[in-house]
This record gives C-alpha cells, structure tokens and sequence, in this order.
C-alpha cells in the first residue's frame, strides 16, 4: 500500500488526510512561527522519511517558506514530490 504524507499552508486547513498541517496551540506558540514549525516537523519529518510520495497542495500556486524547506527535505531524501497546482512564476 503506497505510503502518502501532504504537506501545504495551515491558510487550507481542515485537511482530512492521516498526517496533515494544523495550527498548534496559540498559547504555546504563539507569534514564535520558528518553535511552531520545529514542533510540526517532529510529526512530519518521520512520516516524509516513511512515504513513498509527497503530495504538496498548493491551491493558490505559492509555495510558503516552511513548505518550500519540507519539500528541500523530502528531495533530498529521493522522494516523490507531486504539486496540486503549478507554481506561480516557474
């Protein structure tokens, strides 16, 4: 069974996928978007080094800085990288 992790903006949250991105707790991170993020990648690098394929939605076509060192991760590990949208200006 392939093995899927999407990453993309919280701005698209509710995703209903097994490991999506979600807002953690404002009171714990709040304006600290750095701590948010490292929290975040706890969850997600394991899952991305697992997946047999990224899937990166990007509905609005811009890829934001934290998704864009996601996907800088995933490449550099060999995985599949597969966008919903073209990227605005390439």
């Amino acid at each position: 069974m392939p093995k899927i992790v999407v990453l993309g903006s919280c701005r698209f949250e509710p995703y209903e996928v097994l490991a999506m991105p979600n807002k953690l707790d404002p009171v714990l991170y709040a304006n600290d978007h750095e701590k948010a993020y490292d929290k975040a990648c706890e969850k997600f690098y394991p899952a991305m080094d697992e997946a047999d394929v990224i899937l990166v939605y990007n509905p609005d076509g811009k890829i934001g800085e934290h998704t864009q060192r996601d996907i800088d991760y995933a490449l550099a590990r060999g995985k599949k990288v597969v966008y919903t949208h073209r990227i605005e200006g390439v």
